[in-house]
């Protein structure tokens, strides 16, 4: 072998070392904030070069990737070495929505707790709270406690349809959501563009229950929305008997109230 080629070889391996060495540090970092693995990130293994690598292909820092993956005791490791918690992955979105969409209460607690504000929109018009009623599920439920509650998040902010979170979750029939959000704060009465109150949206998704918590946290059945049309009519043009016998019974609730606080005719 030439030394010509020895040296183009050598420096071919350089090349390779230089190009694949900080995917392989990305790799580690990334694998080990998935898998919680907290000792990783005090140990001798760990670059702090690594701290705020964005993974190829999903633009992932380790941080993003302890929170999609719900490791909050990783989160916390990662924001006490100072992980920057405002970069985004590939499509813009930071922790605060990685933690929301995926329903990740504990690790949005440990964001707030950081002084991380968890109530920003995405350039999309959504916040974390929107994306977490998305899911749903009781863990998104709870992830909603912890933003309302602990976050100091506006449970009336409007998403990009100029819709508010819980009506999103009234419209997905989610009715332990809509009573969640209710509790911590919602406005039963906000309209949407369209004049729409809460009221409006639980008829519409034909949910007894929902429709009943709207009604005792306070929703006026006697809004109009656009087309003129209370909450109470548009229960008279659905199907659901139920939903509307519960605007009778609190109607005649309300008359017997009414009657009770009358003051003695003299």
């Amino acid at each position: 072998m030439s030394r010509r080629t020895r040296v183009t070889r050598a420096l071919l391996l350089c090349i390779i070392v230089a190009l694949v060495l900080p995917v392989a540090c990305a790799g580690a970092s990334h694998r080990s904030a998935r898998q919680g693995d907290v000792a990783y990130f005090s140990s001798g293994d760990f670059d702090s070069n690594e701290l705020n690598e964005r993974e190829p292909g999903s633009g992932q820092t380790p941080l993003m990737a302890a929170s999609l993956a719900g490791q909050h005791l990783v989160v916390k490791a990662l924001l006490e070495l100072g992980a920057d918690p405002n970069i985004g992955e590939k499509d813009g979105y930071t922790p605060p929505h990685g933690v929301a969409f995926q329903g990740r209460p504990e690790a949005a607690a440990v964001l707030i707790e950081h002084d991380i504000r968890v109530d920003e929109a995405h350039e999309d018009g959504y916040t974390p709270l929107h994306r977490t009623v998305w899911g749903g599920q009781s863990n998104h439920i709870e992830t909603a406690r912890v933003l309302l509650e602990e976050g100091d998040v506006d449970p009336d902010a409007l998403d990009a349809k100029g819709l508010s979170a819980a009506h999103v979750a009234a419209k997905r029939k989610n009715d332990e959501m809509v009573r969640t959000l209710l509790r911590l704060g919602a406005d039963p009465n906000l309209q949407t563009k369209t004049g729409d109150t809460l009221l409006h949206a639980a008829v519409n998704a034909q949910r007894p229950k929902m429709v009943e918590a709207v009604i005792r946290a306070g929703g006026d059945a006697s809004v109009t929305n656009a087309h003129g049309q209370t909450a109470r009519d548009l229960a008279e043009r659905l199907p659901s008997e139920e939903v509307r016998a519960l605007f009778v019974s609190h109607a005649e609730v309300g008359v017997e109230k009414k009657a009770a606080d009358a003051p003695d005719e003299l």
